[in-house]
Formats: C-alpha cells, sequence, structure tokens
C-alpha cells in the first residue's frame, strides 16, 4: 500500500553517525540509528524527530532491531543463523527490550538463541482515542510520573526491609542496655550510701597556672 505525498519537507539533517542502518518506528516520530554486525560498535542512536532529543545507548555484537508493532518498545538482538552451524559469537546470544525513549526495561542471555519474534495484535487504540490521549498527554503524564514514583518507593521499602529490621533491633538492644546500666547505676550509689561518684557537684574544679623558666640569658649592651 502506497501513501501519495504532494510535498516533502526537510526535517534535520543529522552528521557524524556511526549507524549503517536505521529503523522507524511503526508509531513514527522515533528512529533508531543503528551500528549492527560482527565489526560494528553496536551504537544504539534512539532520535525523536518531533523533540529534536537523542539518546545513546549500545548492545555490543547485535545484529537485528525488532519494533514492537504498536511501536511503544523495541528489541535489540544478538543471534545466531537459524540454519544452524558455529557461531563464534554465541556467548553473546540473547536481546535487550528498550522502550521507544531509549530507557532498558529488560535483558535476557541465551546459551543458544537463533529468533526474536514479537506477539503480533491490532492496534490498540482508535485514531480518535489516540487524538484524545495526545491532547490530554500533559495529564496522563502526571498520573503515571506519580504510580512510577510509588512503585519506586515500594520497591526501595522492599529492599530496605532487612535493614529497617537491623536497625530496630540495635535499637531494641541499646535501649535494653541503657535500662540495665541506670539499674546498675542505682544500685551502685545505694551501696556507697547515697555517693554518687558521676555527679558533678561532689567535686571542685580548680584552675591552676604553672609557670617554668626553661632558661635565661643575659646579654651586655654598651
Amino acid at each position: 500500500q502506497f501513501t501519495y505525498v504532494p510535498e516533502l519537507n526537510k526535517i534535520e539533517t543529522l552528521e557524524g553517525k556511526q549507524c549503517n542502518v536505521i529503523f522507524w518506528s511503526p508509531a513514527g516520530s522515533n528512529i533508531i540509528l543503528a551500528s549492527l554486525g560482527d565489526t560494528a560498535s553496536g551504537t544504539l542512536e534512539f532520535y525523536d524527530v518531533d523533540s529534536k532529543s537523542l539518546v545513546v545507548k549500545e548492545h555490543y555484537r547485535s545484529n537485528q532491531v525488532i519494533w514492537d508493532p504498536d511501536g511503544r518498545s523495541v528489541a535489540t538482538v544478538v543471534s545466531q543463523p537459524i540454519e544452524g552451524g558455529h557461531f563464534k559469537f554465541a556467548m553473546d546470544n540473547g536481546y535487550i527490550i528498550w522502550s521507544f525513549q531509549g530507557k532498558q526495561l529488560y535483558q535476557q542471555s541465551f546459551e543458544t538463541f537463533y529468533q526474536f519474534l514479537w506477539r503480533p495484535r491490532e492496534r490498540l487504540l482508535s485514531k480518535p482515542e489516540i487524538r484524545k490521549v495526545k491532547k490530554n498527554l500533559k495529564k496522563y503524564e502526571e498520573q503515571f510520573d506519580k504510580a512510577d514514583r510509588e512503585r519506586q518507593r515500594a520497591l526501595y521499602l522492599e529492599e530496605t526491609k532487612g535493614k529497617r529490621s537491623e536497625r530496630a533491633k540495635i535499637r531494641e538492644l541499646l535501649a535494653r542496655n541503657r535500662a540495665i546500666r541506670r539499674k546498675q547505676r542505682t544500685e551502685y550509689i545505694a551501696l556507697l550510701g547515697g555517693y554518687d561518684s558521676e555527679d558533678d557537684s561532689h567535686y571542685v574544679i580548680r584552675d591552676l597556672t604553672i609557670e617554668t623558666v626553661l632558661s635565661t640569658k643575659e646579654e651586655v649592651v654598651t
């Protein structure tokens, strides 16, 4: 299927890139400039045509870039030939899933890996629904950011649960030791007939200055 475009407008010129192949997102607006192949660097440049933002990542030895059908995610893959035979980079086999903005979402390695395929599915939203989402994108961003913060907070609390438990045990031990110390001090004072050796009021503090002459020398001035 072809769409007739009456006019083409130059948007941007990207120079000095390491890529040897480019991959457009099915959703448009996003493109990956990739350096793929055995001798390539594996550099991945996620470019947003609308905002002109560029995010640079890397997947060493990657030989495929496969967009999710809805354009929200993309996979970079290191796979061996499906027809078999020796593959000298088998130790790098696997894939990384990225968001369309270049954020790494998941990574998996395999000893033997031949093919990566996305599950095909129809477009999740109709065109009117897509327009509605774009119109209210700022509101959705705030909701998603809040959800992300809450999820990160929950993960942090889960990860630090053991540390908090240890701190609680230490505080409990210190409190118990302080209680024992107070009891022992009370008993000690009672044994001394009420005298508290740690009470500063029982002591007289005096400042004493002692001057010592280390040497003298006489000089005759004529």
